[in-house]
């Protein structure tokens, strides 16, 4: 089996919204309840938009495997400056599932109804762990497509309006699946990917 990618998205969180207009109305009238799963939704949403696949997805042969950096820690800083602020009433309930880096994983999962493999891995700069472990997937036949990218802080300096979040995920498939279904293969991407991550 090889893997190719056959749909691309990246967008920071300064354009979340643009982002998001071009996706399904069942998508954009969700509710969110912060900026990160909002743009790990809307980011897997072009993504899947670029690669033509039909949402909901609704089969367990697609998984999913989201990289997540420190920029979860925001959150989780949210979250307990609120009980600083207020005692334990200043506790969000909303926002305590919000805490893990898997809920972001999980937000997606329900999204679009993918029912493989869900694996959240943590990294420091870049998408190459969660990419090579996609594709380890993808060969030795434990999934057939995945979903691979993450979220990473792009600058800790910047507000969320102004980019401090960037999301980039890929669908990877065995080029045979890709070719049968008439998908675009995105034949510089990979090689793009080994050379950058």
């Amino acid at each position: 089996m090889k893997p190719v990618i056959t749909g691309v998205s990246k967008i920071s969180s300064n354009n979340i919204e643009y982002a998001a207009s071009g996706l399904k109305d069942s998508i954009r009238q969700m509710r969110f309840v912060n900026s990160l799963e909002q743009l790990a939704v809307t980011a897997v949403g072009i993504m899947l938009n670029d690669a033509k696949i039909d949402i909901p997805i609704g089969n367990s042969n697609v998984g999913l495997f989201v990289g997540i950096d420190d920029s979860i820690e925001d959150i989780k800083d949210e979250y307990f400056e609120g009980i600083l602020n207020e005692g334990i009433l200043g506790a969000s309930p909303l926002l305590f599932p919000y805490t893990t880096p898997n809920s972001l994983a999980a937000q997606v999962s329900i999204a679009f109804d993918i029912r493989g493999e869900n694996i959240t891995i943590p990294i420091q700069y870049s998408y190459r762990t969660v990419l090579e472990y996609a594709v380890e997937c993808i060969t030795e036949k434990y999934t057939g497509t995945a979903i691979a990218g993450g979220i990473r802080v792009q600058d800790k300096n910047l507000s969320i309006g102004n980019g401090r979040y960037v999301a980039e995920f890929f669908l990877l498939e065995d080029v045979d699946s890709a070719r049968k279904r008439g998908a675009t293969i995105y034949n510089n991407a990979w090689e793009g990917l080994c050379e950058s991550f």
